[in-house]
């Protein structure tokens, strides 16, 4: 059975015991600009991708310090299991645009696809309520199909796209994708 609780810190040796730290999707969602009058929108197309798409993150002692310090203002949150930690969501109470950004959900990969991120994101939400924000905001890649559709499916939106963040020659087709949640 797993626990959701405040999250207080973690370590090195969590991050690694949580598997493989990233995605691998077969899939990409293709942003299409198409003009709205004198404005221009876009659409999404689902794509298969002709090799899947696999990411790995990996989080050096400057980050780990950093997300610390974010998980130390009290608004991040862990799941456990048996007392072993398999998941954690870590955000931000912004004050200068009062939203909540959620800047890492992470599950191990054992346990993915298993209901611990949706037991995260609702204990998320509910936090984003008791702090009067007005939405939860994140950023994710249009190749990371499965979290999109996570953040959708729990009823985020994409509210902005930036074709040029990443880098072309590192991150080749890859498309940040904002999403928003209305609280």
């Amino acid at each position: 059975m797993v626990t959701i609780s405040s999250l207080a810190g973690l370590t090195a040796m969590d991050i690694l015991q949580m598997g493989h730290y990233g995605y691998t999707s077969a899939q990409a969602y293709v942003p299409v600009q198409q003009p709205e009058g004198d404005q221009i929108g876009f659409a999404f197309r689902l794509e298969t991708l002709a090799t899947p798409k696999q990411k790995t993150w990996h989080t050096n002692e400057t980050e780990l310090e950093e997300l610390n310090e974010e998980i130390a203002a009290g608004h991040s949150f862990a799941a456990y299991e048996n007392g072993r930690l398999t998941g954690f969501i870590i955000a931000e109470k912004r004050d200068w645009n009062n939203t909540c950004y959620i800047s890492q959900l992470t599950v191990a990969a054992s346990q993915r696809r298993k209901g611990t991120g949706a037991q995260l994101m609702a204990a998320m939400i509910a936090h984003a309520g008791t702090l009067n924000v007005r939405l939860l905001e994140l950023e994710t890649q249009n190749t990371n199909v499965p979290a999109v559709n996570f953040y959708l499916k729990h009823g985020f939106q994409v509210s902005g796209v930036n074709l040029r963040l990443y880098d072309p020659v590192w991150c080749p087709g890859e498309v940040a994708f904002y999403m928003t949640y209305t609280i």
